[in-house]
Parts: structure tokens; sequence; C-alpha cells
């Protein structure tokens, strides 16, 4: 089927699928002792997967089964940690992209990053990772992250009657997507740095991208009648997680304008110039007030937004960006040291080899066929070999 989903006469069944499927997602504790090194490896998957032209799914997809791995298994060597990560993205590449995508053992034992642990990963551990990895999300790879839901509502994302408060780029409804389209998938990337968003469903998360990025282009209104058919939201149901990417858009804007002036400034003869930029940065709408039926549910994201504030100003905004995600590859980070501390309990680990022996494994489609849609999902407390 060389159609996407998106695009097909069953688009709507499969959204309606997946949001059926999002309800049934684990919670995110955030109890991994790792989640101060979680920025560092989310930029090493997302530069290994844009070298090997991974869809945005597969990067999604990968860092969510690493977040929600780490929320529950302690990892006590920093190899293993490196294992666990690359691991996830190539299961989650083997499962959404197409095979001639998924990275190769050179290719990853190529980059900088390993090469500079003084370690190699091996096709054996790789393998026996995966298969650790399938056996603690049962497997059951359909995992709905906002990537999985954007590219639907960018179908109606820009509507004839759209009334354009600028002059660039024209008022033709083409371009004016095509636009929209970067922002919306710049403010795709920006949600994998932060674990705030797995407060919000993945669809809502998806779906106030869009609502960001009209905002940011100055169209109106923010939120149409169509966005609002398709989605099933309404714009009070987006607030919160739009104003938490319009403050991380602000701050790389401010620190962008900074890097430029202080670029010049070191200049000799350069005379002071003001800043140009393609869209100024505008005063945002209020956004509608929820009702008081959604007032109970939002007063905690509200406080999710002040801290996800406060957080931007100790973390430089160059790691917001999946362009500029090197840059936050050379600060450093911190020794990943063993750790007494584990969320769960880690009995004996998974034998690999006397599960293969016990039992042979189906094939991935088979398995995915019948798990897609279990309920729940049930984690083995096995990990890693001590």
């Amino acid at each position: 089927m060389d159609e996407p989903w998106w695009e097909g006469r069953v688009a709507s069944d499969v959204h309606c699928t997946l949001r059926e499927k999002e309800l049934k997602l684990p919670t995110f504790q955030a109890h991994s002792p790792l989640l101060k090194s979680r920025r560092f490896f989310v930029d090493i998957l997302t530069l290994l997967s844009s070298h090997c032209r991974l869809c945005p799914a597969a990067r999604h997809l990968a860092i969510y089964l690493l977040d929600h791995f780490l929320d529950r298994y302690n990892i006590p060597t920093s190899k293993q940690l490196y294992t666990v990560a690359i691991s996830c993205l190539l299961l989650a590449s083997k499962f959404e992209d197409r095979e001639d995508h998924v990275p190769k053992l050179e290719q990853i034992n190529g980059t900088r990053v390993l090469s500079s642990q003084n370690f190699a990963l091996t096709k054996k551990e790789l393998l026996s990772t995966e298969l650790l990895l399938l056996e603690a999300f049962s497997w059951n790879l359909c995992l709905p992250t906002p990537a999985h839901f954007l590219d639907y509502y960018l179908l109606a994302s820009v509507s004839q009657k759209d009334h354009h408060c600028h002059t660039w780029p024209s008022a033709c409804p083409r371009k004016t997507k095509e636009c929209l389209k970067e922002y919306a998938h710049y403010f795709l990337e920006v949600t994998l740095q932060d674990h705030v968003f797995y407060k919000f469903q993945p669809s809502v998360v998806a779906a106030a991208c869009v609502g960001a990025s009209r905002i940011c282009l100055q169209l109106s209104p923010c939120w149409t009648r169509e966005l609002q058919r398709i989605s099933n939201y309404s714009l009070e149901h987006l607030s919160a997680c739009i104003e938490i990417l319009l403050v991380a858009y602000d701050s790389v804007l401010k620190d962008a304008l900074a890097v430029k002036s202080q670029a010049l400034a070191v200049v000799p003869g350069t005379p002071p110039t003001p800043a140009q930029v393609l869209f100024q940065p505008p005063a945002y709408p209020a956004l509608s007030q929820p009702s008081a039926s959604l007032a109970r549910l939002q007063t905690p994201v509200h406080d999710l937004c002040l801290a996800y504030r406060d957080s931007l100003q100790a973390h430089p905004a160059g790691s917001l960006l999946s362009s500029g995600a090197s840059v936050s590859l050379h600060r450093p980070y911190p020794a990943l040291q063993p750790l007494d501390l584990c969320p769960v309990p880690v009995p004996v680990s998974l034998s690999v080899q006397t599960a293969i022996a016990a039992e042979p494994r189906h094939c991935l489609a088979t398995t995915y066929g019948s798990s897609y849609f279990s309920s729940g999902h049930m984690f083995p407390a096995g990990c890693f070999d001590s």
C-alpha cells in the first residue's frame, strides 16, 4: 500500500483506532534517575535517525520506547544504556519505516558518540536487547505517538477562508500550507525534548503543533471548524499544550536573535542593523478560557507550563532544534555511574537463550496482529544480567 493512510479512504477509521489505542497507553511516571541524561540520548537518536533518513514516526516511537523502558527499569552501566537506546531506534525503524532505512551496525559504531566511548556494539548484544524490549512491551509496538496523528491533522491545517495577518508568505493556500507544515514538524521535534508532553495524549500534542503553527503564522481563526471536526478537539482542549509550545518557540527565537547580535558585535566595522526575521514575533491572541469542566483538569497543566518555562532558562535553547542537536552533544554530561536506586525491583533477569529454546518466536507481523487491540501493556520484571 503506497498511499499514506491519512490520504486513503479509511483515514477516518484509522484515526479512530489510533485514538482508542492511545487511551490504553501506560502512564509515564518520570521515576527514572537517568532523566538528567535524557536530552543527551534524545539528541543521539535524533541525529542517527536523521542520518538514516528515518520517518518521524520511527524517531518518536524510539524515544517513547526508551523513556518508558527507563521509567520501569534501572540500567546499571553506561554501555547497557547506549545499547538500549540504539536498540529502541532499531526496533522502531523496523516497525515504522522501510527496510533500507534501518540503521546498519557499521553506521551505528561509526558515529562519533559511540567511538568516543571506546566501545563498539555487537550484533549479538543488539539482538538480545531487542528481544528484551519486545518482551518488556509484550510484543506490542503499536504505540501511537504525536507523529502518527500530525499528517492527518495537517490535511485540514489551512483553509480558503483563513484571514492572513501578514504579508509574507503570500495568501496562496498551497504556499501557506507548506510553510505551516514546516512549523508543525518543528514543534513536533520540540515535543521530543521534554517529557512534560507525556502529560497530554499524543493526539492532543499533534493537534497543538498545528494550532501553535497557525498562531505563529498569524492565521485567523487559530483553530478552524474543519480542524475541530477531524480532531474532535476544540481550542480550549489544546490551550495548555499550545502555551508550552509557544514558550519554547519564544525562547528559541530570542536566543537566536541574541546570538546573531553577539556575532555582529565582534565583527569590526559592522554597523548595528536591526535583525530581520521571516516572521516578527506576534502578539499571540489570548486563547479561549477553558470551560468549568476543563478547568479542574488544566490547573495542574498550568503549573507544568510554569515549570517548563523555568527549565528553558536552565537549558540552552539549541537543544530544542533537531538541526542544532549537535550543540547539546558537546555539553558536559554527568558520568553514568551504576545506580542503586531502581524504580521497580528487578528480580532475576530474563534468560534470552532459555526463552528461545523453550518456545519459538513468531514473526513480528503475526504477533502485532494479535496484540493490536490488546488492553494495556504488561512489563516483565527482568532486565539485564548482572
